[in-house]
């Protein structure tokens, strides 16, 4: 799956944007374990689609309708502080990068790429999860979707970073694992690899027919640049 077109369109980029989530960082269940503890700590059973239901919400939208549908007594700043507390843990503690990631930005970096983050995800969480995993130092830019107008359905944020990197979105590729990201990286002008985790299973097919390329393997690709 890892190929050497994959490889080739690396050489030729000057700056190399990844997403975190799911991309970089294996938070798959980290939402997950949130809702989890939530309900666990009011021993309360989670009600079927609850976690379908709050997935788009902000933490405001999301504490207000949980008061609402559990008819609960606590107010919206009490849990949304719980759940950012949950989460930032997991983050700064627990979160673990993928196979080869370390490898594939230490070959990016020795190949003179610039490196960007385009994530979802706020300073405060991304900065914490790239620190735990010894790979902050990679990375010469930054953005997130809390600085853009729109979201990841759109090519702002992938812009944005390329900008900061000092790039061209011509200039650039992106690597993504979800086809909305894919779809607005190009968009913007930009090349995009869809990476194949456990988290996008389903929806595989759909990626491979909206990106340039498709890695499941980092190490791999390190090895070819």
């Amino acid at each position: 799956m890892t190929s050497s077109a994959a490889a080739n369109m690396l050489k030729e980029a000057k700056c190399v944007i990844f997403d975190l989530d799911n991309t970089l960082l294996d938070s798959h269940d980290a939402w997950r374990n949130v809702d989890y503890e939530f309900f666990k700590k009011r021993n309360i059973a989670e009600p079927d689609g609850y976690g379908k239901s709050v997935a788009y919400m902000t933490f405001k939208e999301a504490a207000e309708y949980t008061i609402e549908l559990l008819q609960l007594s606590e107010s919206v700043e009490d849990i949304t502080k719980e759940w950012f507390d949950c989460i930032q843990r997991q983050y700064s503690q627990e979160l673990k990068v993928f196979d080869g990631v370390k490898e594939m930005l230490a070959a990016l970096k020795q190949c003179g790429k610039k490196i960007a983050l385009a994530t979802a995800s706020g300073e405060r969480l991304y900065a914490a999860a790239l620190e735990n995993n010894g790979i902050l130092q990679y990375f010469d830019a930054f953005a997130s979707t809390e600085e853009t107008v729109r979201g990841k359905g759109f090519p702002d944020v992938y812009l944005l970073a390329a900008k900061r990197a000092g790039a061209q979105p011509c200039e650039c590729i992106v690597f993504e694992d979800i086809p909305t990201g894919i779809a607005a990286a190009k968009q913007g002008g930009m090349a995009a690899a869809a990476y194949f985790c456990k988290a996008n299973e389903d929806i595989r097919e759909e990626l491979s027919d909206l990106a340039d390329v498709c890695v499941d393997d980092y190490r791999a690709l390190a090895q070819m640049i």
